[in-house]
């Protein structure tokens, strides 16, 4: 039983550090978000005068807002190429015309990410949709699909 009372005093300890950290962390975050109230608090013997819409006030600090036209869903899509040697843009931009030159309904999508070029296709919501449309593709075109395979990426739909 006495083994058990320092265990019980160290959890307690332990969850009271745990909620007042939390709690400071929320505090933190809210004071960081509200830019505004900062610069007005902190100016140093002169009056600062903010003025901008509230729908304006109320973007300011957030992370992420969603407009009306587009939203952003995680899928698949097909890596054709990916290089980050000499030459991989014009190579990766040569190879997506040939995909929409070969299969035109097709999305093709290059993209850099430091270092390389990639090239894209499709956009899929499951795996195995990805899967079946790579199959098929490599059986129509191997040559251009010999090296692909299935990535999962966000999927901006308009």
């Amino acid at each position: 039983m006495r083994l058990l009372a320092p265990i019980r005093h160290s959890l307690v300890l332990l969850l009271s550090v745990t909620v007042l950290s939390g709690s400071l962390v929320a505090q933190e975050r809210t004071q960081e978000q509200d830019i505004f109230a900062q610069i007005t608090a902190q100016s140093s013997g002169g009056n600062v005068t903010i003025t901008q819409p509230n729908w304006l006030r109320n973007l300011v600090g957030k992370t992420t807002f969603h407009t009306a036209r587009s939203s952003v869903r995680t899928g698949y899509r097909i890596q054709v190429y990916t290089s980050n040697m000499r030459g991989a843009k014009q190579e990766a931009y040569r190879l997506a015309s040939q995909v929409r030159g070969a299969v035109p309904e097709l999305s093709a999508y290059v993209t850099y990410s430091a270092p390389f070029w990639r090239l894209s296709v499709g956009d899929y919501g499951s795996r195995q949709e990805a899967q079946q449309q790579l199959n098929a593709l490599r059986a129509s075109h191997p040559r251009l699909m010999r090296e692909a395979y299935i990535v999962r990426e966000k999927l901006r739909s308009h």
